[in-house]
C-alpha cells in the first residue's frame, strides 16, 4: 500500500499547476465520467485512493494544510461526496481540477496563493 501512495505522490507532483506552466505533459488523468461511473457501481477504491494521494501530494508539495485546514478534521467520506457533487456539476472536468478546487475551498485559497507566489 505504501508503494501505491508513493506512486500517487509522484503522479501528483507531475500533474501540478507548476508542471503545466512549464510545458510538461502528464498522462493518466482521471476524468469526472470515470469517477462517477466507478462510484455508481461501487468499484471506485482505486480512484478514491488516487484522489487521496492527489490531495496529499498537493498539500505536501505546496506546504498547505488540507485535512485540518478549518480546525476540524475533514473525513475521507466528505471528500468523496464533495467530488461526487463536483463531478455531477462538471461532467467534462478532470478529477485533478476538482481536487485543486477543493484544496482552495477548504484552505481559504491558501493553496493558490502558495503555488502562484513568486520564489524569493
Amino acid at each position: 500500500m505504501k508503494q501505491v501512495y508513493v506512486s500517487l505522490l509522484a503522479l501528483t507532483c507531475l500533474s501540478s499547476p507548476a508542471a503545466s506552466r512549464t510545458g510538461i505533459s502528464t498522462e493518466g488523468l482521471l476524468n469526472c465520467a470515470q469517477w462517477a461511473e466507478a462510484r455508481k457501481v461501487r468499484t471506485s477504491n482505486v480512484y478514491e485512493t488516487y484522489l487521496l494521494g492527489l490531495l496529499n501530494g498537493l498539500s505536501v508539495g505546496s506546504g498547505t494544510e488540507f485535512w485540518f485546514a478549518t480546525g476540524a478534521e475533514l473525513k475521507r467520506e466528505q471528500v468523496f461526496y464533495w467530488m461526487d457533487v463536483y463531478c455531477q456539476a462538471h461532467p467534462l472536468s478532470e478529477v485533478f481540477t476538482g481536487a485543486v478546487t477543493l484544496m482552495n475551498e477548504n484552505s481559504g485559497n491558501e493553496y493558490s496563493r502558495r503555488v502562484s507566489a513568486q520564489p524569493e
